[in-house]
């Protein structure tokens, strides 16, 4: 995906916070710049050529402006209405309204990758495979879900999900993404129809059939990611990537951290060292930074034979190592 270039034009103290706050928001095909001096906006209008421009009133004229621009304006009235934002809110909000305008007015499909003050998102990966990454991601969701409203999405094809939580049939991604292709609308009864709940988290079953993963098309996790934002009141979202497909990837691009959960045996350092190598390339930079590497013991931290499972997850001894190597629960 080409880079989209986002100028922020404005002389406040304001306008100088908010693009700085909105780089650091900004997803990887995202370009923030901004122009304090407002003087030189032609000027700097046609160094940078931006794709969209938001600017403080006053700061911009319209014939300052070129015509393929999207142009936002930041107001102090509340009821913005189209192509105004209000100014007084969060940083992360304004670049999610942002991205709303831009998708509208360019008819341009985009997964709503900046982080919202209410939406945290984190995805869990294992190289090669790992028999610890579902329980492992299950008792961080169990964990978070003590203190926020947590959604637990499963990409992992052949994980043990349904039998482990008892579910011997039901709907799963695969209708969940059926249902947003068909009434985008009715997104939230599409929701409700997917969803399982335990005590701590509430989760949608990975699709039956492994194929189903690989033919999520791009516009339909955007639709996703989008109205999980706008339309729920979800806290957290917790992914299971048990594949890095292409669907995998948007979603870990997406997510604040991603928890990589490797084995320390030669094969396992062997896995890290690939991926690694593959996330260093200058194209997924920003994924790299995000990841951060775990070496959960099974030994260590083990269920008692004859025990509930999900109960251990929650509250168990493995519970306290997972607990203990995430360290931000």
């Amino acid at each position: 995906m080409a880079k989209i270039k986002l100028a922020v034009a404005g002389d406040s103290v304001y306008a100088a916070r908010l693009t700085e706050c909105m780089r650091k928001k900004a997803p990887d095909y995202l370009e923030v710049a901004g122009c304090q001096d407002v003087t030189k906006l032609t000027e700097f209008m046609l160094q940078v050529q931006p794709d969209l421009l938001l600017y403080e009133q006053g700061a911009a004229a319209q014939e300052q402006i070129p015509e393929a621009v999207v142009h936002i304006q930041l107001t102090a009235e509340q009821d913005a209405g189209q192509s105004r934002i209000f100014r007084y809110q969060k940083g992360s909000e304004i670049l999610r309204q942002i991205f709303r305008i831009y998708e509208q007015s360019s008819k341009k499909k985009l997964v709503c990758r900046c982080h919202t003050a209410d939406l945290e998102i984190t995805a869990f990966y294992a190289p090669g495979g790992h028999e610890l990454l579902l329980p492992f991601s299950l008792s961080y969701a169990s964990l978070c879900g003590k203190e926020k409203k947590v959604l637990y999405v499963n990409l992992s094809e052949f994980s043990g999900m349904a039998p482990l939580l008892g579910e011997k049939s039901g709907s799963n991604l695969s209708d969940l993404v059926y249902g947003i292709r068909q009434k985008k609308e009715q997104f939230l009864l599409c929701l409700q129809s997917v969803l399982h709940q335990t005590e701590y988290f509430d989760y949608v079953l990975p699709p039956e059939n492994p194929q189903d993963l690989y033919e999520v098309r791009e516009e339909d996790l955007a639709c996703l990611l989008t109205q999980l934002q706008e339309q729920t009141e979800y806290q957290k979202i917790v992914w299971n990537c048990g594949s890095f497909s292409q669907s995998a990837q948007q979603v870990m691009e997406c997510c604040s951290k991603v928890f990589c959960i490797v084995k320390e045996n030669a094969f396992g350092k062997y896995r890290k060292l690939e991926l690694e190598e593959f996330l260093r390339k200058e194209t997924r930079q920003r994924l790299w930074e995000k990841v951060q590497y775990l070496c959960p013991q099974a030994a260590s931290g083990g269920f008692v034979q004859g025990g509930s499972v999900l109960s251990q997850l929650q509250s168990g001894d493995f519970a306290r190592q997972v607990q203990e190597l995430t360290q931000d629960i």
